[in-house]
């Protein structure tokens, strides 16, 4: 599988080039000077050592000021907000999949969520509790995004570059900084409101559903003597979507009786977000003290209740208990969240040296549960609810952060240093459901075939598969730089870290800016990150419904750690870290006062890649299941270190701000190109190929996703005006060439896999639309619209899309909602 189906984005570069010439032109032409543009925002981000414009950064960042952020938040997610702003970052929707409507993951660079590191305020930040079982990201852990309040936020920097051995593990496709409000000048009170409306093509229908409403306040004061704390709420109420066409019964259903027939050609199924009611605190403190002591501390809050939705039960079905459900029924799965984070410290100066201690407390939980289901092997005494499973993770941590310069008369100028230590303690634990949830009961359905046992939807959570896990991780670093001429900066970092479950292991980092003038510079880094399994993935064990081999039926598949006795006898081995090698090359270049380019291109080569195998079923499997007593379950999954792979790509940013009819306008354009190469696949088990040597440890359904799943290119263009009482914005979005596996045979064949298929979705364009206007200085209306062109991916061919249900490819990241339009109320009051 080394032959990638994404065509190369020649005429999108050249594009860019282009728009950069203009850009220079019209530079050249302005007469005024504008502020300085965000290549002149000062950051620490990147490097403990030294606050640095982005521009003098020997590594790239992307710094997405508070007006920016405000727009991209229209829909209330981050992750969608970043997928805005970002050409590197894409987050799918993944619909009809248990607890991932839920909990939603970005994806940095087409690598896994839980490759990519999120600071809050510079602190690390902790990860959900839930395992994707059933998503787009199968296996991985990420940091629930949608657990920060969007009020809260000011701005966002992104780094473009490995940084394990600066921030630790994670860091592999790079690092998000969400910066919290901070000051004391007065507050905000914000009200919006939202629908999408959309031309629905596979029902010919207009759909007008996610009706979201949203309110936000927050307000800051001053704290002693030039301090202050800015705190706030935001709440958010978002109605469910519906994008499932007209299912063909004949196919859907497993017995076609005369009751499922009836419901041929109906829409039974249900694809798009889930109900959402959001809601969350924070508060941001600084509190200077006498001697030049600051005392610091934010926190933020979220409780969440999402109800997703899983596959349509027909009235025939085995899994269905006609006395309950004569007309069949559509389980709905239920998400209770709650996430606490708390960052509490003091710094100041002694002697030479900077010094930062502070300490954390990250906790999140998930409730899952089921309603409008049965467990059919209870038969007509079965709950039509139950309770799932409970999860949650916790993570604490003490840190203590040094820097200094270092000065001596043979040193053109002074060294930077940094150092620090941190402790960090994690825990995570599972709880079971309901009885009922698990139970397997004795009854027959009116075929004459005993039900399934558990909870339709998801099988509850058995108590001798809950986990109690814990860890404990030492890290000591130090990071230098040195500016060994006025043009010339170098900078090297190392950590080590010590894990209580996987040993030590150290990486390390060397970075290069050189300045061929102060407007033009080269940068270039290279350094190794290390990522170990999360708690979770060293664990779990779950039991989840999964498509047969064909994708014309569900099935239970247990979902298994490696450690367990059942998983080793397919092949599981003890998971070992991943190791990353970063490598950057690029260019900054300010044109003109106003207008800027940056060009970097990159190459991520990723070893022992943590994912699933996938479902391991066939005859045999079952024959083999059956022979050990083994009767719940048809399948099993369980995590590999089984692929190593080498990413590529390219970034460039371009930017250009002109006056123009009494205001400021700011044209710009990103784009990048990723390109996953497959290096090694380990794939093959002795142990497997005892039960079936048809079998491997990573089949298509996983590679493909991981492989093709991205778009090849995105770029993003935009415009946005403003002026003292008026503004506006509008923004184009070009999601390339990617791919996804098929179940139907017409499409692509699959190199390397006989009998498997891959489906190729042409590029797509989103416009997203957004005007202001300012009454007076305290009041402010906005009006936009997302995808105002109301443009849908290419529709899911039509042996991979169940029939007709599923006319659309979630995975795509630009959404099956068709257009959203929302307006937005802002009051602003105090200083």
């Amino acid at each position: 599988m080394h032959t990638r189906f994404l065509g190369r984005p020649a005429g999108l570069a050249g594009f860019a080039i282009a728009m950069l010439a203009c850009s220079i032109g019209a530079a050249q032409a302005a007469d005024t000077v504008a502020p300085a543009t965000t290549l002149d925002t000062v950051t620490v981000f990147g490097s403990r050592v030294q606050n640095r414009s982005v521009f003098d950064s020997a590594v790239p960042i992307d710094v997405f000021g508070p007006a920016q952020v405000q727009q991209a938040l229209s829909s209330g997610e981050l992750g969608q907000a970043l997928q805005s702003l970002a050409p590197s970052i894409n987050m799918p929707r993944a619909s009809a999949s248990g607890t991932s409507d839920s909990v939603r993951a970005i994806q940095f660079r087409g690598l896994a969520p839980d490759e990519t590191l999120v600071l809050v305020n510079g602190k690390r930040r902790h990860s959900n509790a839930v395992m994707d079982f059933e998503g787009l990201f199968p296996g991985t852990v990420a940091v629930d995004l949608n657990t920060l309040p969007p009020g809260a936020i000011d701005h966002i920097e992104i780094l473009r570059d490995g940084a394990g051995a600066v921030y630790g593990s994670d860091a592999v496709a790079g690092v998000v900084n969400v910066v919290l409000k901070s000051g004391a000048g007065g507050g905000s009170l914000e009200v919006g409101l939202g629908e999408n409306r959309s031309h629905f093509a596979p029902l010919g229908t207009t759909i007008t559903d996610g009706q979201n409403r949203s309110l936000s306040v927050n307000e800051g004061l001053s704290v002693g003597a030039g301090g202050f704390v800015r705190f706030g709420a935001d709440y958010q109420k978002r109605d469910a979507t519906n994008r499932a066409g007209r299912t063909d019964a004949r196919y859907a259903s497993s017995n076609s009786t005369p009751a499922d027939l009836a419901l041929d050609q109906q829409v039974v199924f249900r694809s798009g977000d889930p109900d959402l009611e959001n809601k969350s605190l924070f508060y941001n403190l600084s509190w200077p003290l006498a001697g030049g002591t600051e005392l610091y501390s934010f926190s933020t809050f979220n409780k969440r209740n999402t109800t997703g939705t899983q596959f349509f039960r027909y009235p025939g079905d085995p899994t269905n208990v006609p006395e309950i459900y004569p007309m069949g029924y559509r389980p709905l799965s239920t998400g209770d969240s709650r996430d606490f984070g708390l960052v509490g410290g003091a710094r100041g100066r002694i002697a030479s040296w900077n010094w930062d201690a502070s300490v954390r407390e990250g906790y999140d939980s998930y409730s899952f549960g089921l309603i409008h289901t049965i467990n059919a092997s209870l038969g007509a005494a079965s709950p039509t609810s139950f309770h799932i499973a409970d999860f949650s993770s916790e993570q604490r941590a003490v840190n203590l952060d040094l820097t200094r310069q270092l000065t001596a008369a043979a040193l053109a100028a002074p060294v930077n240093v940094a150092t620090g230590l941190e402790f960090m303690d994690e825990r995570y634990h599972t709880s079971p459901g309901d009885p009922a949830s698990y139970a397997q009961g004795s009854y027959v359905t009116p075929g004459g075939a005993h039900a399934p046992p558990a909870a339709q939807g998801d099988s509850g959570l058995r108590p001798q598969d809950a986990v109690h896990l814990s860890r404990r991780v030492s890290s000591l670093y130090v990071d230098v730089d040195h500016e060994i001429a006025s043009h010339l900066l170098l900078g090297a970092a190392a950590r080590y870290s010590q894990y209580s479950d996987y040993g030590s292991s150290t990486t390390g980092k060397l970075s290069l800016r050189y300045k061929f003038t102060n407007d033009l510079l080269v940068r270039a880094s290279v350094s190794s990150s290390f990522r170990a399994p999360a708690l979770a993935q060293t664990g779990i064990r779950f039991a989840t419904l999964n498509f047969t081999a064909d994708g014309k039926a569900l099935q239970n598949n247990a979902w298994l750690p490696p450690s367990d006795p059942l998983a080793q006898q397919f092949g599981a081995v003890p998971l070992r870290p991943e190791r990353s090698v970063n490598a950057t090359l690029g260019l900054a270049w300010r044109v003109a006062p106003r207008s800027s380019m940056t060009a970097d291109v990159y190459q991520i080569r990723l070893r022992d890649r943590i994912t699933p195998t996938g479902s391991l079923q066939s005859t045999m499997v079952s024959t083999y299941l059956a022979n050990h007593g083994i009767t719940d379950i048809a399948s099993v999954t369980f995590l590999t270190n089984a692929l190593d792979t080498t990413s590529r790509g390219l970034d460039l940013v371009l930017s250009h701000e002109l006056d123009l009819f009494g205001g400021a306008l700011r044209l710009s354009a990103a784009f990048n190109r990723n390109y996953l190469h497959e290096d090694g696949l380990r794939n093959s088990s002795a142990a497997l190929a005892l039960i079936d040597p048809s079998l491997t440890l990573a089949n298509p359904t996983v590679l493909v996703p991981l492989e093709y799943g991205s778009p090849g290119t995105k770029l993003i263009l935009a415009a946005d005006w403003s002026s003292e009482r008026w503004g506006g914005r509008i923004a184009a979005t070009r999601y390339g060439r990617m791919a996804a596996f098929s179940f139907d045979s017409n499409t692509t064949p699959l190199n390397g896999f006989p009998g498997s298929f891959v489906q190729i979705y042409q590029p797509a364009w989103g416009v997203d639309l957004e005007g202001h206007y300012n009454v007076g200085r305290a009041f402010t209306v906005t009006i936009g619209g997302t995808d105002v062109f109301n443009r849908y991916p290419d529709q899911t061919a039509a042996g991979s899309n169940y029939g007709g249900t599923f006319p659309y490819n979630f995975a795509n990241p630009l959404g099956s909602n068709g257009a959203y339009y929302y307006a937005r109320l802002t009051l602003r009051f105090g200083a």
